[in-house]
């Protein structure tokens, strides 16, 4: 797809036609743009839509774009009375390509392919931009109308922007720079005009640089959780207990990031597969993983994109969005349940069509974005989608130096007594006895047990406070995954040799020591 400036270089090389995608909101920019071309070329330029009765034309008293309506009332097709008085000028005509190729009539398609023909014999410099917020063409009408782009901006755009923005109205920050900055990560993702748009409109409500902010990521949140992203701008996790050798990796791709990297020719790798059995800690860890980045995290949602009623524009405006975010890290959970069935045609094709799409994308793409892929059986994910990723880790169940941290973490949120001054209310043979019962429990099972005992305590009039017996006790009344899906459970655990281990060899204080049976 070709950017909007190359329209100029088009109808030099007589392209009378061509389509324009563009976001909704930059309508008013994209309107502008064509009146100062058809200004510099003498041109007048209309504009035509459903919701006229008659051809509006572009003027500009004062400098301001506006739309004038004319005498020239459309009594039939707009194409049809277009091509019956062509007259000079620039028309620019808003919903005549419907959103599905299985809609654009046999009719509007030869309208469309007499009016390039009919160009190459009539000298009047008469041309079309056929606007659509999607645009997707028949077979028949690709070689002869190309297709022009409004892309979402940039960060320097979006930096250009808020600069703007903010030498406009000082108490934003215009000398504190760790404002503009946190003020541009938030409204990236967001068209130009919506950009220009929100922050007046929101800056009515807010008495901070601060308050802006987060108004604008509220705004931005609901926007993308309907497109099937939800955005969390600054993950807030503690640290992945037990898994160093997953964090040691996090951390070297971090370090990609700095832009000395680029002298040497390194750039982001594209992603990771967080392969185990349910409640390790896979999804923490692809939260841990944007937070050591320092970047935002875009949870994805691949059963909203597919059951979308247009599921391949759904994909391209997923990919727009992710794109302008960048960098990034995009995650998705769960991902082997969502491409359960992909090769099918169950659903007309649908699932393998978009998966394709993603796959080249994932290939290609040059932005710094990082994807983190949660899987329970890697088996279901198709091959050439797997080698996408540059790393596989498998997150066990914990040892027994991880489980201590796990259960530190979890007591830390609820119990002053494991808050950071380092010693334990237990004593060492006290949490043997403990990380022994809770052998073959998963973290989110731990993490389950801790809560329910803290919310006991509360109950009982006793808040903040715990004893050993409680977690004991606490143990037995429930069935662990490990047991209660066995076979289901091990069958993962089995595969585990083909993945990289998130996890090294325990030295902690309570690593298990094996004993020879005959000595």
């Amino acid at each position: 797809m070709q950017p909007l400036q190359d329209w100029i270089k088009l109808i030099e090389q007589n392209a009378p036609i061509v389509a324009l995608e563009y976001q909704t909101p930059d309508r008013m920019a994209v309107l502008s743009q064509f009146y100062h071309w058809g200004e510099a070329r003498s041109l007048p330029v209309y504009v035509w839509n459903p919701g006229f009765s008659t051809l509006q034309q572009l003027i500009a008293p004062q400098g301001q774009t506006i739309l004038q309506s004319t005498t020239q009332t459309i009594e039939q097709d707009i194409l049809q009375s277009l091509l019956d008085q062509p007259e000079p000028g620039i028309y620019l005509l808003e919903g005549v390509l419907n959103s599905t190729v299985s809609e654009i009539s046999q009719q509007r398609c030869y309208q469309l392919l007499n009016a390039c023909h009919q160009a190459l014999w009539n000298p009047l410099s008469h041309y079309w931009v056929l606007l659509e917020t999607y645009v997707q063409l028949p077979l028949e009408l690709q070689p002869f109308i190309p297709v022009l782009s409004h892309a979402m901006p940039d960060r320097q755009q979006v930096e250009a922007i808020v600069t703007r923005f903010c030498n406009q109205h000082t108490w934003l920050g215009k000398d504190d720079s760790e404002a503009q900055q946190r003020l541009i990560a938030a409204c990236q993702g967001l068209p130009m005009g919506e950009i220009e748009m929100v922050l007046g409109r929101l800056l009515t409500f807010a008495n901070t640089p601060e308050q802006l902010v987060q108004l604008i990521l509220e705004h931005k949140i609901n926007k993308l959780r309907g497109r099937g992203l939800e955005y969390i701008a600054e993950p807030d996790v503690p640290s992945a207990a037990g898994l160093d050798l997953l964090e040691r990796r996090l951390e070297a791709i971090a370090s990609l990031l700095r832009p000395e990297a680029q002298q040497y020719g390194l750039s982001l790798p594209t992603g990771m597969v967080l392969w185990g059995p349910p409640g390790t800690g896979k999804s923490l860890s692809a939260k841990l993983a944007a937070k050591k980045m320092g970047l935002p995290l875009l949870a994805a949602n691949w059963g909203i994109l597919l059951s979308s009623p247009n599921p391949d524009r759904a994909l391209k405006e997923f990919i727009a969005v992710v794109t302008s975010l960048a960098p990034c890290v995009l995650y998705w959970d769960d991902f082997d349940k969502g491409f359960a069935g992909w090769d099918s045609n169950a659903d007309g094709g649908t699932a393998r069509r978009l998966s394709a799409a993603l796959l080249t994308w994932m290939q290609e793409h040059q932005e710094p974005i990082y994807t983190i892929a949660t899987v329970n059986r890697l088996g279901m994910l198709p091959p050439e989608l797997v080698r996408r990723f540059d790393d596989i880790f498998f997150i066990d169940l914990p040892h027994e130096g991880a489980r201590y941290e796990v259960f530190n973490l979890h007591l830390a949120k609820y119990f002053a007594a494991f808050r950071g001054n380092g010693q334990s209310p237990w004593t060492d043979d006290q949490w043997r006895r403990l990380l022994t019962e809770y052998r073959i429990c998963t973290p989110a099972e731990i993490g389950k047990a801790v809560r329910r005992c803290a919310e006991e305590a509360f109950y009982q009039g006793r808040p903040g406070q715990i004893e050993l017996e409680a977690l004991l006790g606490q143990r037995q009344q429930f069935t662990p995954a490990m047991e209660r899906e066995s076979e289901q459970m091990q069958a993962i655990r089995n595969l585990a040799t083909y993945a990289r281990p998130a996890s090294g060899s325990d030295r902690s204080r309570f690593a298990y020591a094996y004993r020879e049976l005959f000595e």
